[in-house]
């Protein structure tokens, strides 16, 4: 009998494995392997560099051993920072991502490989990692919190199949900081209960009626939300309660809730929900955790304003639902000119608790763009009355942005001058088109000069598109959604490239559009559907579509919003050669609204830039059996 000696040791092992590295070589073998040699340069001339040794691969994994933790996690850290600059390359056609677990543990040493529980808990810890991310044991952090200037995110006790250890992310960006509980799989939704819930949501779009289980007030499970929860931060800013006898001064508040919500969408790092849907939910639903489940959130953002004479008062709360505790709680005491200082204040508290750096660059000195309180007031108002989109709406909204037109220095005043020439361009209320259009591109130019705001930018799209550059008009939305990644900027922007001809663009800036507000208009599905038809996507557009009628709260969808929708459903049916059903759509419409015809059809697609794809989409629409309106 032979006695042969283990070799045992102590090391520091890198596990590096491709995200979906299966389906990229599904869609395109050859440069899918292009990719990964190049990859697998950049990560050997960095093991070179930090004396790392490659002792085993296995397919598209990659298992290294170093004697330093420190070389380790920089080598990681650096990996991934040039395998983003790669993918952020033009040159790039295949993008890979990895995950990266890094443990010291005892390992034992057998013809070249190394065994043990050091490299299976390295391994449990690349699976535990997010896709461009790099996960650690506690043994590592131990050793490199003292020597590195790098920022960690305790993730605590996991456990993964028949291991258990501490784990840490390394945050190489502040959006990935996640909070997994004692499961690895604790934001994680089943498909097939999200794909039923969306639907729901789709069709319900003014009420979420769909089944809640009873539940801790105090704290929520995620597998209970309507959407997945994103991985960056994500928040709702509830509507502010104005404490004070006087109502007819609710507008600080709610200016105080709409501009907050407004400083946090500039910023790529949260998700944050649309105000419009914020404070619909609020109206809607009991309590923080129906609220945050239904939006899809881990966190919510409450407060208060008392103010008697020209004293004030701001009562905050950040809640994290899941976990059914306060993360931050603050009360400001002042006059009614500190209101923008105090809106800083909790912006920037909440940046500073999500660990998100925003440049005053970003946002200027102020994230309020307003001068003073009473202007916010009015800007308020006018938006109350332009949302309106009719004559009377738009005649009282005149009336409004004049006054605030009296200081022509205000981005605000100039932006609601903007929108001005953008309704009466729309509603067909000027004689000189191409007077009201410079008009509208001298207020939208100056706004954004004053604010470097993505609405302006919106507003100065629409412009270049009615004088027909929708070169311009799109490398303006460009701009816009990467200043501001509100839901108001977002769906302005879709409008925009579906418009111009590119719907894959508009179809998935919808899409984000729709999840940051819960609570949509219908012409955001419509939308939607209009591009998917142009995508020849029809059967995913009519989903959208009938999820679109059959919302069972009647005054959630306009007259005019369910017609587009009918419209759009004969089309399709029309395309794929369903004749009786594309009729039979039609006929519905026209016991519903007898006045819709082409022309109306005309005033939403009419700017559209593929001449043949409308062309197209009118000639069927009329064939099934829209009346021509001439």
């Amino acid at each position: 009998m032979t006695n042969t000696k283990i070799e045992r040791k102590l090391a520091v092992i890198l596990v590096a494995d491709v995200v979906g590295y299966s389906k990229h070589m599904e869609n395109d073998e050859n440069a899918t392997l292009e990719a990964y040699s190049e990859c697998e340069k950049i990560l050997e001339e960095l093991l070179n560099i930090k004396q790392g040794s490659i002792f085993n691969t296995a397919g598209d994994s990659v298992l290294a051993e170093f004697n330093s933790a420190v070389n380790a996690v920089e080598c990681a850290v650096e990996f991934q920072n040039k395998i983003k600059e790669r993918n952020q390359s033009q040159d790039s056609f295949v993008k890979l991502e990895y995950r990266i677990g890094i443990n010291m543990g005892d390992v034992v040493s057998r013809e070249g490989n190394l065994l043990g529980d050091g490299v299976n808990i390295a391994a449990r810890l690349e699976a535990l990692s997010q896709p461009n991310g790099v996960c650690i044991s506690k043994s590592i952090y131990d050793l490199v919190v003292p020597k590195t200037k790098m920022t960690f995110n305790d993730l605590g006790v996991q456990k993964v199949k028949q291991n258990e250890f501490h784990a840490y992310d390394i945050l190489l960006d502040p959006s990935q900081k996640r909070d997994l509980g004692s499961s690895k799989h604790l934001f994680k939704i089943k498909p097939a209960y999200l794909a039923g819930v969306a639907v729901v949501i789709l069709a319900l779009g003014g009420g979420f009626l769909f089944f809640q289980k009873s539940l801790n007030k105090n704290k929520t499970s995620s597998t209970e939300f309507a959407y997945e929860i994103p991985s960056k931060p994500s928040l709702a800013v509830m509507p502010f309660k104005y404490l004070s006898e006087d109502q007819s001064e609710e507008y600080i508040s709610l200016g105080l809730t709409q501009n907050i919500t407004n400083a946090l969408s500039r910023s790529s790092e949260i998700f944050i929900i649309s105000y419009s849907s914020a404070k619909k939910a609020a109206e809607t639903l009991p309590d923080p955790a129906s609220i945050s489940k239904a939006l899809g959130v881990k966190y919510i953002l409450t407060g208060s304003v008392q103010k008697m004479d020209k004293n004030l008062r701001v009562n905050v709360e950040l809640v994290d639902v899941l976990k059914g505790n306060n993360v931050w709680v603050n009360q400001m005491d002042g006059t009614v000119d500190n209101l923008f200082m105090f809106q800083d204040q909790i912006t920037d508290n909440i940046f500073e608790n999500f660990q998100i750096n925003l440049l005053s660059s970003v946002i200027g000195k102020s994230s309020s763009n307003f001068s003073s309180v009473d202007e916010m007031r009015e800007v308020m108002r006018f938006r109350e009355y332009f949302l309106k989109f009719s004559k009377e709406g738009y005649l009282n909204a005149k009336e409004i942005a004049d006054q605030l037109y009296k200081n022509k220095d205000s981005g605000p005043a100039n932006l609601a001058q903007g929108w001005l020439n953008f309704a009466e361009l729309m509603m067909g209320m000027t004689e000189d088109r191409k007077a009201t259009i410079d008009s509208g591109k001298k207020y939208a130019k100056v706004a954004h000069e004053i604010m470097n705001d993505g609405l302006s930018l919106v507003v100065g799209a629409w412009m270049d598109l009615f004088s027909g550059d929708a070169e311009l008009a799109r490398k303006k939305v460009a701009k816009a959604i990467e200043i501001d990644s509100s839901g108001d900027v977002l769906a302005g922007a879709g409008n925009i490239f579906l418009l111009t001809g590119d719907p894959e663009a508009a179809k998935n800036i919808f899409k984000k559009s729709m999840r940051l507000t819960p609570f949509h208009p219908a012409w955001y599905p419509n939308r939607l559907s209009e591009a998917l038809i142009m995508l020849g996507e029809y059967e995913e557009a009519k989903t959208v579509l009938a999820a679109l009628l059959d919302k069972e709260s009647e005054e959630s969808v306009s007259l005019r919003g369910k017609s587009r929708a009918l419209v759009a459903l004969s089309v399709i049916a029309g395309l794929q050669g369903d004749i009786k059903n594309g009729t039979e759509k039609i006929k519905e419409l026209r016991l519903l609204n007898p006045n819709f015809d082409i022309s109306s059809v005309k005033s939403y697609l009419g700017l559209m830039s593929d001449k043949e794809f409308l062309a197209r989409y009118l000639n069927t629409a009329e064939k099934m059996g829209l009346p021509n309106g001439k």
